[in-house]
């Protein structure tokens, strides 16, 4: 088996940008798809990619509202293409 180098970083994935966290959950993915991690590690690394998930989602749902914020006109939301 495989050893794997546990990552040290004292960065929680909150003070992550929303790129650097789909860049971890991609590797997270890529590691439990490999299958050489222990069972221990691979449920530890399963809710990690949940947790980012959720985050990536909450960060997602602030920035679409902060687009409806800017595009909103006179109360109401403008509709249509960005070159109008």
């Amino acid at each position: 088996m495989q050893k794997l180098k546990k990552q040290t970083s004292k960065k929680t994935n909150k003070s992550f940008s929303f790129e650097e966290k789909l860049e971890k959950l991609k590797k997270v993915v890529e590691d439990l798809e490999e299958g050489e991690i222990p069972l221990k590690e691979s449920t530890n690394r399963y809710q990690e990619s949940l947790d980012l998930i959720n985050q990536c989602h909450e960060e997602l749902k602030d920035a679409e509202l902060k687009i409806e914020k800017i595009m909103k006109k006179d109360g109401q939301i403008v509709t249509g293409s960005y070159d109008e």
